[in-house]
């Protein structure tokens, strides 16, 4: 992919990142040891591999499909593909509830049933089709957790504390490579994304200064509820959405 380490160097940084060599990593994940050294030199991960590795990297195996630039498996879209899905109104009603309370709202979604998909679920719309590219993969990642434009630009906004305020046509602009994800944008995905900002920024080369303001203390909480709540149907949600205001006091 374009402006983005290919895979191997890539995962060579992360293992580095958390202290694994191959033959620990390879050991751990149950894989043949050569074909990792085969993925560290350069060849393209199979499929099986990428979900071995994801839980021992301690990332979410489909973002470890997008992150080696390789279609996510149907299994692990999300349900739904509906248009008017949102989770917008239990991101805000999140961000308003004590921590206790937010712990519940996660157990509630959880405690959703899965239903049963029928071929791929999460965003797809016409324009939601980039180029290759680090600000790709962003969009690509916050896609693969049913959020549009106009959802990743408020849960930016909720994650930072209101520092980034975008429209949903900049963020759309950084998928299509016309907007430049600067470092405190790119710790604002991290946020939203719940992964390690140092992990995207390795992804992009993006040096990460030391003095970047911090994420809202209650990012994480966000970040989960996002992640989770790709599971639910239209009207699964509608159903969270009620226990999230219920949960706020509203």
């Amino acid at each position: 992919m374009t402006g983005v380490l290919e895979f191997g160097e890539l995962l060579a940084r992360l293992m580095d990142r958390r202290a694994l060599d191959a033959t620990a990593l390879s050991a751990v994940a149950g894989a043949d040891p050569a074909e990792l050294q085969a993925v560290l030199d350069g060849r393209e991960p199979t499929g099986r591999l990428l979900r071995d590795l994801g839980p021992i990297l301690g990332l979410h195996t489909a973002d470890l499909f997008i992150l080696a630039g390789q279609p996510v498996p149907d299994d692990l879209t999300p349900v739904t593909r509906n248009p008017n899905w949102s989770i917008r109104s239990v991101v805000y009603n999140t961000m308003g509830m004590p921590a206790e309370n937010r712990a519940l709202l996660l157990d509630a979604i959880r405690a959703q049933p899965l239903v049963l998909r029928e071929g791929r679920g999460g965003v797809d719309r016409p324009y939601h089709r980039y180029e290759p590219g680090f600000g790709a993969v962003l969009l690509t990642l916050t896609h693969h957790r049913n959020l549009t434009w106009l959802c990743t630009a408020q849960a930016l906004h909720a994650v930072t504390g209101g520092r980034i305020y975008l429209s949903a046509s900049t963020v759309g602009g950084v998928g299509r490579g016309t907007i430049e994800p600067t470092p405190e944008l790119v710790v604002g995905f991290a946020g939203v994304l719940g992964l390690a900002a140092a992990d995207l920024a390795v992804l992009g080369g993006i040096h990460l200064p030391n003095d970047l303001p911090p994420l809202h203390p209650r990012a994480a909480d966000v970040a989960a509820v996002i992640w989770e709540a790709r599971h639910l149907t239209t009207a699964q949600l509608d159903e969270v959405h009620l226990t999230s205001r219920h949960l706020t006091g509203r």
